[in-house]
């Protein structure tokens, strides 16, 4: 049997159609506006720091694994969208640098870890290196006391959480969920599959103010609904000039 350029393509979308967010979300997707509500708070999230575009700092991360946890110092330096300079130490010794100018990314491993490795990437996955469920991008504005947020074409929020909002792009089977307090603040981000069960999510805990800045203190990650992560954000210099040397780092 034959088919046409046409046929084939109706064919492929339906097939689409049927494996990816599932048909309800789909007959809510399609074509779907973002209600009011919605677009107000996801304003005010990506009105949250928006000022912050660079930032140096020291901090502490906690691996959570089993019944056992892993302690590193950090320092960092970071600039928006996505060059970082980061060093992951233990024991005052250096583990893990991580250099990205935006274009080309560095990994270093001092301990012998893994060969130093560097590639045109632009926002590469940070979950083989430093085993953080995140993109670089993401890393980043962490560390700019900003949240998280992926591409999606609408979102919306439900009458018995309003300050919940979720958001989603079509065709994805993945949903993002922002909660935010009584002062618009984002206290948890997550990502979510088509069913809504947590596929990693962040919260966020212990605000203060620097600078007229109010920023996270404690970051905790989680995957699969279990925690694994907490970055614990010491001292953070907002908006504080960063030479562009500093996000360069060779692989020898």
């Amino acid at each position: 049997m034959k088919f046409s350029g046409v046929g084939i393509i109706t064919i492929l979308l339906f097939i689409v159609m049927l494996t990816g967010p599932g048909c309800a979300l789909l007959g809510l997707q399609f074509g779907k506006q973002t209600d009011p509500h919605a677009e107000e708070i996801i304003s005010q999230i990506q009105k949250y720091n928006a000022r912050i575009t660079t930032s140096k700092g020291t901090g502490e991360l906690t691996l959570l694994r089993g019944f056992g946890k892993e302690k590193y110092k950090f320092a960092w330096a970071a600039q928006a969208p996505n060059r970082l300079r980061m060093t992951l130490l233990m024991s005052g010794h250096p583990v893990e640098t991580i250099a990205s100018t935006g274009q080309w990314v560095t990994f270093i491993s001092h301990t012998g870890a893994h060969k130093p490795h560097s590639a045109v990437s632009t926002d590469p996955d940070l979950t083989p290196y430093i085993n953080i469920p995140l993109r670089l991008s993401e890393l980043v504005r962490l560390l700019l006391g900003k949240v998280p947020e992926r591409p999606f074409d609408w979102a919306w929020t439900l009458p018995e959480t309003p300050g919940k909002v979720f958001a989603s792009q079509s065709f994805s089977s993945q949903i993002q969920e922002w909660v935010t307090d009584e002062n618009a603040k984002v206290t948890r981000y997550r990502v979510l599959d088509k069913k809504k069960n947590p596929i990693f999510g962040i919260e966020f805990s212990n605000f203060s103010k620097r600078d007229n800045f109010y920023i996270p203190r404690l970051i905790s990650i989680e995957k699969g609904g279990r925690r694994i992560m907490d970055i614990s954000l010491k001292n953070i210099m907002p908006n504080i000039p960063v030479k562009e040397s500093v996000f360069r780092l060779t692989g020898s």
